[in-house]
């Protein structure tokens, strides 16, 4: 596929594996427009992407603000007069078991991974509706495909965009706009650190890590063969396999293997 001419925009392009699909598809020959909250390290981004596209920019928005959302794609709009490609990628997580979760913790959760898509979804879907072109991208996870102890507001906001997506493949299919949603496995990126520091008892081994490089190779590879679903690595798609087609029998070994792996961790610190 050529992605010269193609305008992208990018929800949480400021770190991780938002700013490498900017900086990949902007090689590709992509004006990819980057959003993200921290105007520093959208500028980093901007930079790396401008040596492969000058028309590349950034905006800073928080996607959990509908008002926010609409004043960014109303400046894109103005600026490229299209959004041919909607990267729904802004998203974060915190690890603490749900009774100890703060509420405005979880709503902050929802309102970013899942609203946020909402809301750029809403704000560029008419445009592209007025086409009859266009492609939606939403970024879930494996944590959307497997519910995971500790992580209940992250894993029910990565099901939520798979459910999301879902539908609006449905919907929008007829109108000939294409959706992917690509749910990869644990990502060597800042908030993955975080995770494996709070989660002793839990944590994912080294090799069992993808790079941002490799997911967005697959997001990619999605967008120019119009796949719907893609999930990454290849042993976490044979772990969703095993669980949609024997799901009490994975939801009991699941539940004595970590049970396991904190035993352990726990005699370990003994």
């Amino acid at each position: 596929m050529d992605f010269k001419n193609q305008v992208v925009l990018i929800t949480g392009a400021s770190s991780g594996i938002g700013r490498r699909l900017a900086i990949d598809l902007a090689a590709r020959g992509a004006t990819v427009v980057g959003c993200g909250r921290s105007r520093e390290r959208l500028q980093e981004t901007e930079q790396e992407m401008k040596r492969h596209s000058a028309s590349s920019t950034v905006h800073v928005c928080d996607v959990s603000d509908p008002q926010q959302v609409k004043a960014m794609v109303e400046k894109v709009l103005a600026q490229f007069g299209r959004i041919d490609i909607l990267i729904n990628n802004a998203g974060f997580g915190f690890y603490k078991t749900l009774a100890d979760s703060p509420l405005e913790s979880i709503e902050a959760v929802l309102r970013t991974n899942f609203l946020g898509a909402v809301y750029s979804i809403k704000e560029a879907l008419p445009f592209m509706i007025a086409r009859r072109s266009g492609h939606i991208v939403n970024i879930a996870s494996g944590a959307g495909k497997i519910g995971t102890p500790s992580m209940a507001a992250y894993c029910a906001s990565k099901f939520a965009m798979i459910g999301l997506s879902e539908s609006l493949y449905h919907e929008l299919r007829p109108l000939g706009i294409h959706v992917s949603v690509i749910s990869p496995g644990p990502v060597r990126t800042k908030m993955q650190l975080l995770f494996d520091q709070l989660a002793a008892g839990v944590w994912t081994p080294e090799f069992l890590i993808l790079k941002t490089e490799e997911v967005s190779r697959a997001v990619i590879k999605a967008i120019e063969k119009k796949r719907f679903e893609t999930v990454i690595p290849f042993w976490l798609a044979v772990v969703c396999r095993v669980k949609a087609l024997c799901p009490a029998l994975f939801r009991f070994v699941s539940y004595h293997a970590l049970r396991l792996r904190q035993a352990q961790s726990t005699r370990k610190d003994m």
